[in-house]
Formats: C-alpha cells, structure tokens, sequence
C-alpha cells in the first residue's frame, strides 16, 4: 500500500467515526491526492463527484465500501 492510501484510509476512518464530515474530507482529500492518484484516491473522489444524488449517510457507505474494496485489509475501528 502507498503511503498516501494510508493516509487517506485514516482520514476516512475519522470520517467513519464522525470526527471528520465528508466535505472536510474532500477538502483535504483533493488537494493532498492531486499528485498521487492511486487506485484508492480515484474511486473515492469519482464517488465524491455523485455526492449530490446520495444522503451523507449512503455516502459514508460507498466511501468505505470502495475503500474496503480497494485495500481489502481496510477494517476501520468505528
């Protein structure tokens, strides 16, 4: 795993825990993966992108459904 995934798949799991909200996530979540546009960093900014057709809810869901798919030793501690 880069770096730049774990750091991401910290910040996604204070998002899991309601310590992050996800547009604090993708504030930070942009500009930090501009140059680092891994596979993980993709999906979650292409699910970022269709954020206005889902509930923050659903939302937090496909962020961790495609990080789990992605890194599938992701198990965040919520």
């Amino acid at each position: 795993m880069e770096a730049i995934d774990a750091e991401i798949l910290q910040q996604l799991g204070r998002v899991e825990r309601r310590e992050l909200t996800v547009v604090r996530f993708e504030d930070w979540l942009v500009p930090r993966t501009w140059g680092h546009r891994t596979k993980l960093a993709a999906a979650l900014d292409h699910t970022l992108a269709e954020k206005s057709l889902l509930t923050e809810d659903q939302l937090i869901a496909e962020l961790l459904y495609y990080a789990r798919e992605v890194v599938p030793e992701y198990a965040p501690t919520a």
